[in-house]
């Protein structure tokens, strides 16, 4: 063998075993007689059963090997059917073998080069808005921890003299209301319960404050869940009788001890029950349900209110988010009450959610679990 036929034996060994290049060899009526291990592997390795059309994707006229193979100095783009699942578009000559044809594919550089280049803009202008994000994000932080400050102080501040008018309007209400006419008495009672909704709002303007700061930590010991359950319905049962709501308790035998800390608890039952008041009507029922498995205690506070739409189910625990329904006449509420529970209970490994119940009131539920948290773990 000459020098001219083994270099021309080793490239055509390269070419069809080693060469990342399309080569097909087709006979007159289309179908693949041979192949390149490139293309077995890029297509399927049985080639020799595909045709034309089994391997090159028409998206408009069918390809057409004998008017392709009269010119064979001209390259075509076209995509290849692949054995992955995308097509691989390659630039292919259609040369002549006597009778048959050889196709020559190959990935077109200037198209690879374009790309290159187009994928290097953009991950710099990526890398660029990835900064500016970063920023931003910092920015917010910050603007964050001031809200945070600037809510926990105003509040802190505003606690005392509010709680002050709150309790002395109270006193007036009592011991002198028999004496104001009955528009006096009216105006004293409306400052009353706006002084009433101010320190709430307050209270959970300075609850909000100690999550998003990570300041709020909780005090976990081993507690009945029945305790904060009936030491709130206690308190609430001021507020329904007013209205003639009663309140029921409904619970099962089984040991609900837990690891929680008694007083967030309460204050989740708080808020829910208070919620469960404020959407049900005059000489209606709100119910507190407790029941308990060896891993968990599961609550559920149901009120006979018009009840939640479906799509509000999720951003009712958003803070300062309230539902299109209205409560009942007289009651006005914070909008913070069911974001701070929601913290609550996930800061006690729990879960809380609400049962969409339209037209029948809603039910609200959480559950948490029977082993709790560690006294050292905070929100």
């Amino acid at each position: 063998m000459t020098a001219d036929k083994h270099l021309l034996h080793v490239a055509g060994q390269y070419l069809y075993e080693n060469a990342p290049l399309l080569y097909l060899l087709f006979n007159p009526a289309g179908q693949v007689v041979d192949g390149n291990k490139y293309s077995r592997c890029l297509i399927r390795n049985d080639l020799e059963a595909l045709r034309v059309e089994d391997i090159f994707l028409a998206f408009a006229e069918p390809v057409d090997i004998a008017f392709l193979r009269t010119h064979p100095e001209k390259a075509e783009m076209l995509s290849i059917a692949t054995s992955a699942g995308p097509p691989e578009t390659l630039l292919c000559h259609f040369i002549p073998a006597e009778e048959n044809t050889l196709v020559l594919g190959s990935i077109d550089g200037n198209e690879t080069r374009r790309l290159r280049n187009e994928m290097l803009v953009l991950n710099n202008e990526l890398n660029g808005l990835t900064r500016e994000l970063q920023k931003r994000n910092h920015q917010l932080a910050e603007l964050n921890k001031l809200k945070n400050q600037f809510l926990g102080m105003a509040s802190h501040d505003l606690r005392s003299p509010v709680s002050a008018v709150l309790n002395y309007s109270e006193i007036l209400i009592d011991e002198t209301g028999y004496a104001l006419s009955p528009k006096h008495l009216g105006f004293l009672k409306i400052i009353h319960s706006s002084t009433d909704l101010m320190r709430r709002l307050i209270d959970n303007f300075l609850s909000i404050s100690l999550i998003e700061s990570g300041r709020f930590q909780l005090n976990i010991e081993q507690v009945d869940i029945r305790r904060p359950v009936e030491r709130s319905m206690a308190v609430q049962q001021i507020i329904a009788g007013k209205r003639r709501i009663a309140i029921r308790l409904k619970s099962s035998d089984e040991n609900s001890l837990l690891q929680i800390d008694e007083y967030k608890i309460e204050q989740v039952l708080n808020n829910l029950i208070s919620n469960a008041i404020e959407h049900s009507q005059p000489d209606s029922e709100v119910t507190v349900m407790i029941s308990a498995t060896d891993e968990e205690v599961l609550v559920k506070v149901t009120d006979s209110g018009p009840g939640i739409a479906e799509e509000e189910k999720e951003k009712i625990f958003s803070p300062y988010e309230k539902g299109r329904f209205r409560k009942a006449a007289g009651s006005r509420s914070t909008g913070l009450g069911l974001a701070i529970s929601k913290k609550i209970i996930e800061a006690h490994r729990g879960k809380i959610w609400v049962e969409n119940r339209p037209g029948r009131g809603a039910q609200f539920c959480f559950i948490l679990p029977i082993d709790g948290v560690s006294h050292e773990e905070t929100l």
